[in-house]
This record gives C-alpha cells, sequence and structure tokens, in this order.
C-alpha cells in the first residue's frame, strides 16, 4: 500500500476503533448513551486528521473529486460530533452557572438531537448498526473507502513533498495576505477571529496528519522566531509530530514558527471560546425572558463580552501576524525547500 493511501487507513482504523470500544463501553453500561463514550475517547482527533488529508487531496492531487466526496463524509460525522461536545459542555458548565432548569433542559435536548443525526451517519457511512438500543460495529465504511481508492493515482514521495511544499507556502501567504487586507474582519466574532483561528489550526493538523512527512527541524542558531522555542512549547502534545522511517523525503518547519503559531492558536482559543459561550447564553437567556444583566451575575467570570473578546484577539493576532510576521517566516522557509 501506498503511503498516502496508508496514512487514510491508519486514521480511517483509528475511528474504527473507536467506535468499536464506545459500542463495548455502551453494552457494559446501557444508562450512559454510545455517543457520550465514542466523546470521550476522543472520536474526533482521527476525523480531523482524515479531514486534514481529504482538504490537502482537494487541493493537490489527481483526485480531487472523490476527495471532496470524502471530505464531505468526513466532516458531517465530526461535525455532529463536535455539536454533541459542544451542547455537552454547556451541561456541565450550567452545574456552575445555575441557569433555569427549563434552558438545562433546552441544552439536554441539543444532545439528544445531535445524538440522532450522529448516529443516522455512522449508519449511512456504513460504522454501525442498530436495532432498537443495541449497536454493533460494521467494517461497511473501511470497504467502501477501499473500493473508492482502486483507481487513484496516488504521488511518489519526491513530487508529493513538492506538491505539499507549494501547498503549505501558499496557504500561509494567503492567510497572511487576508489578515493584511482585511479580507478577514477581525472585528468580527464568528466570521472573523474564529476564521482565522480555524484556518490557522488546519496548518498543525494537516501535518499531523501526514503521518512523519512533515516535521519541525531542528532548531538552529540564527533561525527566525528561536524566541517561541521554549521548553513549555516543545512539550506541548499539539506540537509532538512523530517521524516515520517509512519517509525519504521529508518537509520541515520553522521550529520558532510552528511554536509561536500553536501559542497564538491557544491564545485565541482561550478567549475565543469564553466570548462565544457569552454571545450564545446571551441570545439562549433572552428567550427563555431572562436580562442580560441577569445571564451576565449567572455566567460569572465566563462572561466576555464581545468587545473585550474582539479587542484582545485583535491585538494577538496583530502581533504575532503583522508584528512578528510568523506566517511570512514559516512560508520562508518551506519556500527555501521547493527544488
Amino acid at each position: 500500500m501506498s503511503l498516502p493511501k496508508s496514512r487514510y487507513f491508519y486514521h480511517l482504523n483509528a475511528f474504527g476503533s473507536i467506535v468499536s470500544e464506545s459500542i463495548k463501553e455502551h453494552q457494559s453500561n446501557p444508562k450512559s448513551t454510545f455517543a457520550s463514550f465514542l466523546h470521550k475517547k476522543g472520536g474526533r482527533t482521527p476525523l480531523f486528521q482524515l479531514q486534514g488529508l481529504a482538504r490537502i487531496d482537494a487541493k493537490i492531487s489527481i483526485h480531487k473529486e472523490l476527495a471532496e466526496s470524502w471530505l464531505f463524509q468526513f466532516k458531517e460525522i465530526e461535525d455532529a460530533l463536535g455539536k454533541y461536545d459542544y451542547w455537552i459542555s454547556m451541561i456541565e458548565n450550567n452545574q456552575k452557572w445555575k441557569f433555569p432548569s427549563e434552558i438545562n433542559t433546552y441544552f439536554i435536548n441539543n444532545t439528544y438531537y445531535y445524538i440522532g443525526i450522529l448516529e443516522y451517519l455512522l449508519t449511512k457511512y456504513g460504522w454501525i448498526s442498530k436495532h432498537e438500543n443495541n449497536y454493533t460495529y460494521l467494517e461497511t465504511a473501511l470497504i467502501n473507502f477501499e473500493k473508492s481508492t482502486k483507481k487513484v493515482k496516488w504521488y511518489k514521495s519526491r513530487k508529493e513533498k513538492k506538491k505539499l511544499l507549494v501547498f503549505y507556502r501558499d496557504e500561509l501567504l494567503s492567510l497572511n495576505q487576508k489578515i493584511e487586507s482585511e479580507e478577514i474582519d477581525l472585528n468580527l466574532l464568528e466570521e472573523g477571529i474564529h476564521e482565522f483561528r480555524r484556518k490557522l489550526r488546519w496548518i498543525g493538523i494537516y501535518s499531523s496528519a501526514l503521518r512523519g512527512k512533515v516535521l519541525i527541524a531542528t532548531p538552529l542558531k540564527g533561525d527566525e522566531l528561536s524566541k517561541y522555542v521554549t521548553k513549555q512549547n516543545t512539550e506541548i502534545s499539539f506540537n509532538i509530530i512523530q517521524s516515520n522511517p517509512e519517509e525519504k523525503e521529508i518537509i520541515k518547519f520553522l521550529p520558532g514558527g510552528y511554536y509561536a503559531m500553536s501559542e497564538l492558536i491557544n491564545k485565541i482559543g482561550d478567549i475565543k471560546d469564553t466570548g462565544i459561550c457569552s454571545e450564545e447564553m446571551l441570545t439562549v437567556g433572552k428567550t427563555f425572558g431572562l436580562s442580560p444583566i441577569k445571564i451576565q451575575k449567572l455566567l460569572g467570570d465566563d462572561y466576555l463580552s464581545h468587545t473585550n473578546v474582539v479587542k484582545s484577539n485583535k491585538a494577538l493576532i496583530v502581533n504575532y501576524v503583522k508584528k512578528e510576521k510568523i506566517l511570512l517566516h514559516m512560508a520562508d522557509y518551506l519556500d527555501s525547500q521547493i527544488k
């Protein structure tokens, strides 16, 4: 099996194992939902990796349309599991917020709605079958994926490396340009700041999804952005990319650039999540007749105004992207490897 194809099957098998284990856990504890085990076991992680591979192939491969169809499937399942994750976190947070019971019921109803969507999609794509409250793991999804790749021509290692270098470089340059030109409006939370973070986060997801095709270079004296090569940054799990002895044509990331990117993603996330939660609760609370003042009081330290979210995140992005130029430095480092 070619290396590009084997990456898909590595992540597909990882997800399949989580689905199978979740079913077994549910059988032992039927009072908890199957979805709760899938969530706790990290079911979203291999789905993100699979989306990463499909997103890359949709841009650079010979089988772009097929990759788009794979991406659609992986994203549908991950979106449903992500929505379940979101509403479960709201239920957990409400243990300290103490919003009225009818709002908690609203949260619970949303979790069950997305459990239904999730189970429908897992059945549709051949991961499970369900009869009443009994689930069975199926390998149909794996078989169907194998069938879909029969006529696919995968790139050889050297050609893939060149294609990926151009892809990464252009993604970084495009994102930098969208910030400089204000095409991404940092005054907006969901469509601006969150969208920027999503695009930046995919760079890291691509790197781990490629399973050793991309590594972080060994830091050298005089490297750009070397101040970000710290013990704390190098030990973050997101920043640890495993090598693969089978990969011969390796792409290297600028160490300080990769770690600076990780810092920015984490810092934006901490502020953004609180802001989005605040906006959600202002909308939900208003629907149930609560005043903005009452909602803020119940949220307590978890409340962050839209103005403060935008101001804090905008300052971060301006510092890392416009002042430190982390995206341009990363792009230049990749460009120097194109031969």
